[in-house]
């Protein structure tokens, strides 16, 4: 049995993306729309990297955060083990942005998931991933249900 089974995923309230007790984080507040995980937000000062650009770990930790909100909300309980990302383009401060997720794959302990970063404006792509999760299974060799456990989902 691995650590990942042996130990309960829980919460706080203040992961650094999306939990409403951390002060000093992002706040995504998630939402379902057509079979994705979607959040609307702009980037503060505070998450520069270059001068009025996000920084780099910021623009990776908005696209986690929203690949995680669509495995664990439309598959079950994980945690990522690899996430790939492309940054297209410079990740504005300041300006609306979208994040969006789908999975894309699942096969019993393991799903991928897609996930983007564009301009609220025009939908230009800023930033992708592709991240992949290993799933917390039920004694019935299910994944266990996520859906009640995202702290920021609306």
């Amino acid at each position: 049995m691995n650590s990942l089974q042996k130990r309960p995923l829980t919460g706080s309230g203040h992961c650094f993306a999306c939990g409403p007790e951390n002060v000093y984080g992002l706040r995504m507040k998630v939402r379902f729309q057509d079979g994705q995980a979607l959040c609307n937000l702009t980037l503060d000062p505070q998450y520069q990297g270059w001068e009025n650009i996000a920084h780099g770990g910021i623009v990776s930790t908005v696209l986690d955060e929203i690949t995680a909100y669509a495995v664990i909300g439309m598959v079950g309980q994980g945690v990522t083990v690899r996430m790939e990302t492309a940054y297209r383009q410079p990740v504005p401060l300041g300006q609306p942005i979208v994040a969006s997720a789908r999975v894309v794959e699942h096969k019993k302990r393991m799903a991928v998931a897609q996930g983007r970063i564009a301009l609220a404006e025009d939908n230009s792509l800023l930033a992708e991933a592709t991240s992949r999760w290993l799933l917390k299974l039920g004694p019935d060799g299910q994944p266990l249900d996520g859906s009640g456990w995202l702290p920021g989902a609306m």
